[in-house]
C-alpha cells in the first residue's frame, strides 16, 4: 500500500551537472529551429529527500535515520546567499 508521496530531488550542485545540451523547440507538435537549454544530468543512485515535508512529515520522519535528522539545514548569512543568488541570475542573461 502506498502511504504518502516523497519528494526527492537531484542533487546537480555536488554532482556539477552542466547545461551542454541544446534542445530544439516545439510549437504545435512542429519542431522549430529555436533551441533551449537542457540539463544534462549525471547519474547518482544519491537524491535529496524534502525531509520536512509539511504534509507527509509524521511518515517521512519515522524512516529517516536519526542521525540525518538530527541538525536541520539552515542559511544564516540569507543576505549574502540572496546576494549570490542575483548575481548568478545576472551572469546567466
Amino acid at each position: 500500500d502506498i502511504i504518502c508521496i516523497v519528494n526527492l530531488q537531484h542533487n546537480c550542485i555536488d554532482l556539477q551537472c552542466t547545461d551542454t545540451l541544446e534542445q530544439n523547440i516545439r510549437q504545435e507538435r512542429i519542431e522549430t529551429s529555436r533551441t533551449k537549454p537542457t540539463i544534462h544530468h549525471k547519474s547518482t543512485p544519491h537524491f535529496l529527500v524534502n525531509a520536512y515535508s509539511l504534509h507527509n512529515y509524521a511518515h517521512i520522519h519515522l524512516v529517516i535515520p536519526e542521525m540525518l535528522r538530527e541538525m536541520p539545514f539552515r542559511v544564516t548569512n540569507v543576505a549574502e546567499v540572496r546576494a549570490m543568488a542575483v548575481q548568478h541570475m545576472k551572469e546567466k542573461k
